[in-house]
């Protein structure tokens, strides 16, 4: 994914949109896959768009999964997602919230269980 930026210009707008591009508004860029750079460039220089600036998109490192954390992962067949959470909640708060009268929960994620020593 790259990030293109610019001065505001409808027609390369419009260029970005018909290829696919997303808006991301808390970066205030668009999203570009990686095969399109060469198209988006050539077509902001034949628009004579200033101030283009594309960037590659770094790669997060993948993260393992703590304990805490949600987890999900397919059922052997497939048919089902199997959801992992270890969290901590008020019983009458999600009570609430099931039944209509809260909007959201606040919950908090456990600390990882301290592994036991061997003797």
């Amino acid at each position: 994914m790259v990030k293109v930026s610019s001065k505001y210009n409808a027609s390369f707008v419009e260029f970005l949109k018909s290829v696919g591009a997303k808006w991301n508004a808390e970066a205030r860029v668009w999203e570009v896959l990686d095969d399109k750079r060469a198209e988006v460039e050539a077509k902001a220089k034949e628009l004579g768009v200033s101030g283009l600036k594309i960037e590659a998109e770094k790669a997060q490192p993948k993260a393992q999964p703590l304990e805490g954390a949600i987890r999900m992962r397919l059922s052997r067949d497939g048919r089902f997602v199997l959801i992992s959470i270890n969290m901590l909640a008020f019983a009458e708060d999600v009570k609430a919230l099931l039944e209509g009268k809260r909007k959201s929960v606040r919950f908090r994620v456990l600390p990882p269980r301290q592994k036991e020593a061997t003797s």
